[in-house]
């Protein structure tokens, strides 16, 4: 009896455990790898590295949720080329409404093998921005007319024509993608050349993107059955119980990425400037010199990251050099003005890259200019009116006290100042009570002289 309760119950969980194998073998998953914000090293390399991942761990299909004013055409290329290398689909999807895929997301939405917007959203402007300063030259008015500017009669420098050469390049970079994917290729040209700009709807009809879709569910319902060409083969995407796995930035990514601000970047550069400066103007303060040289190893950090302009940084230290010089050399505000003005455009050329995202907001350098200037002109001025007044500690900071002869004497005795007891030695001879003060300290003995008081 036992043995065959025994025998019919491993069987049952023999038959479990095998049903459990084929159901958990049966369901599928797709990765979902977010890109929300400017394209940076950092996203860049949490983006391809989640792909290659996504692929190893036997997900069918990517989903990459992008909301981007753009970044860096050297991060954008990395996510383009972990997209083209993947072994698996990936699909794009601008999302949620009200997002974008401005300038490096263009390239990024053309890239990929399934191009999807939200409604509300929209794709393009995807010119160089340091391209356009050559369409504003004043030297030859008739590039501003429409089809003008891109003729190559008028350049007269080395740099115009580097100018152009980076937008011929980027124009046929976008070009090559549109053809890769079977994508509206005049519009991918228009959008580089002209920062042509289009809505969900309007992509859509235009053969920009594939398809347009509410929200991740509505995504995987217009996705399913869809057929893709990778190397050779053909992938038929199936999202019915797909069970989505979401990779995020691990804490070194976060670090890294926050400081990756722009903002966060200036804040630091600021911080470092003023606390190292603080430290050497008055060595000892410890907390001001510990905060500067802290902030400034991050901001080294952070410099590998976002391309930062040299000549900014130095504006940006002459411009609180030029505060603390204000405050000792009378210059009647000429330092002060100067500084104001090394100090904005330090800030305004900070950082190479003019895109949104990518540049110091002027609120942002008007109160922190304004911080900066208050605070130099109250610690430092505090600080220069220390050193200038009265030493009251040391031997310099008894000359001077007043004091009272403990018992007389005619050349050296006792007197007591401020409570303490101190050997003097006087000229004339003092009686008990007598009213004195120091002339100089020889040693640890005062010399003093009689006051009537």
């Amino acid at each position: 009896m036992n043995k065959t309760f025994f025998g019919i119950l491993f069987l049952f969980v023999a038959a479990l455990t095998s049903q459990a194998t084929e159901i958990s073998g049966a369901v599928r998953s797709h990765a979902v790898i977010p890109l929300q914000g400017t394209v940076n090293p950092v996203v860049a390399e949490h983006i391809v590295s989640s792909i290659k991942k996504a692929a190893d761990e036997g997900a069918d299909f990517i989903i990459i949720p992008m909301n981007t004013p753009g970044g860096l055409m050297t991060s954008m290329q990395e996510i383009i080329q972990g997209i083209m290398e993947s072994k698996i689909p990936v699909v794009v999807f601008t999302s949620p409404r009200g997002s974008q895929a401005a300038s490096a997301g263009g390239y990024i939405m053309l890239s990929a093998h399934v191009a999807a917007m939200a409604p509300g959203t929209r794709v393009g402007a995807m010119s160089p921005m340091n391209i356009m300063e050559m369409f504003s030259s004043k030297k030859n008015p008739e590039t501003k007319r429409p089809g003008k500017q891109f003729e190559t009669k008028g350049l007269e420098t080395g740099d115009e024509v580097m100018k152009r050469k980076l937008l011929n390049d980027s124009m046929a970079y976008a070009r090559s993608l549109a053809q890769l994917r079977g994508r509206n290729v005049d519009w991918a040209e228009r959008a580089v050349r002209d920062a042509v700009s289009s809505t969900n709807n309007e992509a859509l009809r235009l053969g920009v993107i594939d398809l347009v879709a509410r929200d991740m569910p509505d995504l995987l319902r217009r996705l399913e059955g869809r057929r893709i060409a990778i190397d050779g083969r053909t992938i038929t995407l199936v999202t019915e119980g797909s069970a989505p796995r979401e990779y995020l930035m691990n804490w070194k990514q976060r670090f890294l990425n926050f400081f990756s601000d722009p903002q966060v970047v200036f804040f630091l550069l600021i911080i470092a400037v003023v606390g190292i400066g603080m430290e050497f103007k008055n060595p000892g303060m410890v907390v001001p010199g510990v905060a500067g040289v802290t902030a400034f190893f991050i901001f080294l950090m952070a410099v590998r990251v976002l391309p930062v302009n040299i000549a900014g940084i130095v504006l940006i230290v002459l411009a609180v050099v030029l505060f603390i010089l204000d405050l000792k050399f009378a210059s009647y505000g000429l330092l002060t003005a100067g500084g104001i003005i090394s100090f904005v455009v330090g800030s305004m050329i900070l950082f190479d890259n003019p895109l949104p995202g990518f540049s110091v907001p002027w609120a942002t350098i008007i109160g922190v200019g304004l911080f900066v200037l208050g605070f130099v002109f109250i610690l430092i001025r505090l600080g220069l009116l220390a050193h200038k007044g009265k030493v009251v500690t040391g031997a310099e900071g008894m000359v001077g006290e007043k004091g009272t002869v403990i018992r007389g004497f005619e050349e050296r005795g006792q007197v007591q100042i401020h409570g303490e007891i101190w050997s003097a030695q006087s000229d004339v001879p003092l009686k008990r009570g007598d009213r004195i003060a120091v002339e100089k300290l020889e040693g640890m003995v005062l010399i003093v002289k009689k006051i009537d008081e």
